[in-house]
């Protein structure tokens, strides 16, 4: 084989290893874990970086609000939405400051702020909202935000297998548990504590049940203040979704 024969033949070579390379390259994917026993210790898209405060003070009204930046974009923007609603409300509520008046200086507040709780596969932002737009007496109102390790913002039909209608079966438990309180009244939590998922929009899972928050008004007199009752996995074990609740022992 002449000189310029190896040549050639060495050029061809490199040619189709390059190729075989350059498909390498282009087809391999890497693997990305899908379930919560294959994401093991990755950080948690929901997890926590650092607290955003917001502060606005006028003559009439104080506003601070206190929100997580996460490492997800997407979920630190559904927290950035939540609390500037919620500020958009409140100046909405005492727009009649203006007009009138009549308002002591400083006396509106709005106050937000919120703590986590975490358990093996969920992890629950717990919001709470005081504000006084005038009147006989302010407000306190809680927000929960819940995520899987994948970063998915949980509702309520997330919690069974069967989703919604496994609301049913866990809102007669609430109920129950709701009557057992002294004063119950059997109408305000027929109404605020039915099987819809609206009432039991606020809600904080943890490895061995889930408490659902009740905002005053809702299943009992202002007086009562927010009521929260706590379900066991155990009661509700035929329905719970395996995904988020491990098997008990």
């Amino acid at each position: 084989m002449s000189n310029k024969q190896r040549v050639v033949v060495l050029i061809i070579s490199l040619a189709i290893l390059g190729g075989f390379i350059a498909i390498g390259f282009h087809t391999s994917t890497p693997v990305i874990p899908t379930t919560t026993e294959e994401l093991g210790d990755q950080v948690w898209p929901s997890g926590e970086l650092e607290k955003l405060t917001v502060t606005e003070k006028t003559q009439n009204y104080n506003i601070t609000a206190i929100y997580p930046k996460t490492n997800s974009d997407s979920i630190s923007m559904q927290f950035y939405n939540f609390v500037n609603e919620q500020i958009s409300q409140f100046k909405e509520d005492t727009s009649w400051v203006g007009e009138v008046g009549s308002a002591s200086e400083g006396s509106l507040t709005l106050d937000i702020d919120y703590k986590s709780e975490n358990s093996s596969r969920v992890q629950n932002y717990i919001f709470s909202l005081s504000s006084y737009t005038g009147g006989a007496h302010g407000l306190q109102v809680r927000k929960t935000f819940s995520y899987s390790k994948t970063g998915k913002l949980l509702t309520t039909s997330n919690l069974f297998s069967n989703g919604v209608d496994g609301l049913k079966t866990f809102a007669t438990l609430v109920q129950k548990e709701l009557m057992k309180r002294e004063g119950a009244d059997a109408d305000w939590i027929a109404d605020g504590a039915g099987p819809i998922q609206e009432n039991y929009a606020s809600f904080v899972v943890n490895d061995t049940s889930v408490t659902v928050l009740f905002d005053q008004y809702q299943v009992a007199p202002y007086s009562e203040g927010p009521v929260d009752i706590t379900i066991p996995f155990s009661a509700f074990a035929k329905v719970a979704n395996p995904e988020l609740f491990p098997k008990q022992p």
